[in-house]
C-alpha cells in the first residue's frame, strides 16, 4: 500500500483511493441517484450537479483528516467505481467504515479491495483499533461483504431518524 499524503490517496496494485474533491460533481451524483444507492444507502436528495456540489461543499468536504468519503478508482484508467466512507456518526461509538459502487462495478470484489485498503491505512498508520459498520439488514451483499473482512456482528441499531439497521464492528486486535 502507498500514501501520498499531499493528495490523500491511497494506492493498492489494482485500485486507488483518493479523497473526494469538486472534480468528482459529475460521478458522485450518479452514484447518489443510483437505485440501489437509495434503496440501501440513503435518498440524499441531490438530484443536480449544483446539489451535488453544495452537498460536498457543506459537509463532505469540511471533514478532517481521513475522516469523508474516498473515491474508488480504477488503477489502470484512472475512472471511478465507487466511494469508501469513513464517518464518525453521532449515534455511533467508533468510526463507521461504508462503501458503495456503481452497478458496473459490482460483484468483482472492488468493494472488497478498497475496504480491506482503507482498513489497513486506518489501522496500520491511524493507529485506529475499532471500525463500525451499519447495514441495511436486507443487504446480504454487505453483510457477506463485512463477514469476509472479519468483522462481527454486534446487534441492531435505531439511527435518529428511526431507521433500523445492523450494526458490525472491527478490531484490530
Amino acid at each position: 500500500m502507498g500514501l501520498n499524503s499531499d493528495l490523500l490517496t491511497l494506492k493498492s496494485d489494482k485500485i486507488i483511493l483518493q479523497k473526494v474533491s469538486l472534480n468528482d460533481v459529475g460521478f458522485l451524483l450518479e452514484l447518489l441517484n443510483d437505485p440501489d444507492f437509495i434503496t440501501n444507502i440513503g435518498d440524499r436528495g441531490v438530484r443536480t450537479e449544483a446539489q451535488t456540489q453544495a452537498y460536498l461543499e457543506n459537509g463532505v468536504l469540511k471533514q478532517p483528516d481521513y475522516l469523508g468519503l474516498w473515491v474508488i478508482r480504477a488503477l489502470d484508467d484512472g475512472r471511478s467505481m465507487g466511494v469508501i466512507s469513513v464517518l464518525k456518526r453521532e449515534f455511533l461509538e467508533n468510526i463507521d467504515l461504508g462503501y458503495a459502487l456503481l452497478k458496473s462495478a459490482r460483484g468483482r470484489g472492488i468493494a472488497r479491495q478498497a475496504a480491506f485498503l482503507m482498513l489497513s491505512y486506518l489501522t496500520g498508520q491511524k493507529g485506529v483499533r475499532i471500525v463500525d459498520a451499519i447495514v441495511n439488514p436486507n443487504n446480504q451483499a454487505s453483510i457477506n461483504l463485512l463477514s469476509k473482512l472479519n468483522f462481527t456482528k454486534i446487534g441492531d441499531i435505531s439511527t435518529p431518524e428511526h431507521e433500523r439497521l445492523k450494526l458490525y464492528r472491527y478490531l484490530n486486535n
